[in-house]
């Protein structure tokens, strides 16, 4: 007899949430609304936002240039700072296309190669079918940061534009060069950047 409740029981249910999933599709037309854990930030967006580790501290201050979105880092970050911090990316380059991200690692410490399979197989796809073309990346003094930074180099590279660089002129004028590339290229409809 509880077998039989169990089996009613959870018929009920499925049948539950296909009625439910049925008025959701009927009322959004097809289109379902999904969460956004960043939200708050890309309503503020194109103003710059800043994300905090769980003792507050910032960790990284993302903000709109001229021609790039500059991602400023601070602290010591792990490989979950680099991966929250890619998907609030992400979010943004959608709200904003943009074809150049500055990566400025300059002040942080930490080794963040464990994120590094994911900013491969899954972030970089989405942000160049936002249209990320260009990353220009600033090298952290510390060791760690530094080798983390190599090793995404070789996983981006060529299917990204990405160089490393000791200092933010020589980021900045790489940027520069390589959106004039992009530009160049798209009025005489290459797709190869140099």
């Amino acid at each position: 007899m509880l077998n039989f409740y169990c089996t009613s029981y959870n018929i009920f249910i499925k049948g539950l949430i296909i009625l439910l999933s049925k008025v959701i599709m009927e009322t959004y037309s097809g289109i379902v609304p999904f969460y956004c854990e960043f939200a708050h930030l890309v309503n503020q967006w194109p103003a710059p936002v800043k994300l905090t580790n769980a003792a507050g501290d910032t960790f990284v201050t993302m903000q709109k240039l001229s021609n790039c979105i500059e991602a400023q880092w601070a602290g010591h970050i792990t490989a979950d700072d680099v991966v929250t911090a890619a998907k609030l990316f992400a979010k943004l380059l959608q709200k904003t296309p943009c074809t150049a991200l500055l990566n400025d690692k300059g002040n942080v410490t930490g080794d963040w190669t464990e994120a590094n399979d994911w900013l491969e197989f899954e972030w970089l796809p989405q942000v160049m079918q936002a249209g990320l073309q260009c990353l220009a990346h600033i090298y952290s003094d510390n060791m760690f940061s530094r080798l983390s930074a190599r090793d995404l180099q070789q996983r981006f590279v060529p299917t990204l534009q990405m160089q490393n660089f000791n200092d933010r002129t020589h980021a900045e004028r790489w940027l520069e060069e390589c959106m004039i590339q992009i530009t160049l290229n798209q009025a005489s409809g290459s797709t190869t950047i140099v």
